[in-house]
């Protein structure tokens, strides 16, 4: 699968609508098509998630196979982005659970001693991110990650550009003030 969607005049020009209404009549390249569309922001929804970039490309996929055998279900065909997003959040929270029940977390000797004065800051940062909430963490992953912008955003979770605004802003509040917490200087 892509990890980009199709940006062809062709496949941009089609209605979202009419690409729903047609997967749901059984058009498989109608569902390539917003598998396409969808996937770059699917994976960077589960990477919120998840923080492996190999497992959110397999939350992702998992979530389109979810979607394809579920489209019936689907009430508002308007709803589509929000409507997969919420599939995915859910298998990729599926994998962390599965992922934490394998691992002993008795058994320390999967854990390897870094020296501390490897960190970096974008390891500082990924910590900072850990620490928000999920939707918080979703919103600054898919807009600063994943380069989505607030009206693509607005459409795959389905709020308003208002709320991923509040989101950002209060996110980026808790970043700084764990970054200077840990002794990471203002700039």
């Amino acid at each position: 699968m892509p990890v980009s969607g199709d940006d062809s005049p062709a496949v941009t020009e089609i209605s979202e609508k009419s690409l729903v209404e047609a997967a749901m009549n059984g058009k498989q390249e109608s569902f390539r098509i917003l598998c396409q569309r969808y996937y770059a922001s699917m994976v960077a929804v589960a990477y919120s998630v998840l923080a492996d970039s190999h497992l959110a490309e397999d939350a992702a996929q998992e979530t389109f196979a979810r979607a394809c055998c579920n489209l019936r279900n689907l009430k508002r065909k308007d709803k589509f982005p929000g409507w997969l997003a919420g599939i995915c959040r859910n298998v990729a929270k599926d994998m962390l659970h599965t992922r934490s029940m394998q691992f002993n977390t008795n058994d320390m000797s999967m854990v390897e001693d870094k020296p501390q004065n490897d960190c970096c800051i974008n390891e500082a940062v990924w910590q900072a991110i850990n620490k928000l909430s999920d939707s918080a963490r979703e919103v600054v992953v898919l807009r600063y990650y994943n380069g989505l912008s607030y009206e693509k955003i607005s459409a795959v979770l389905g709020i308003s550009k208002g709320s991923i605004n509040g989101r950002l802003t209060r996110a980026k509040r808790k970043i700084a003030k764990y970054l200077r917490h840990n002794g990471f200087p203002r700039e």
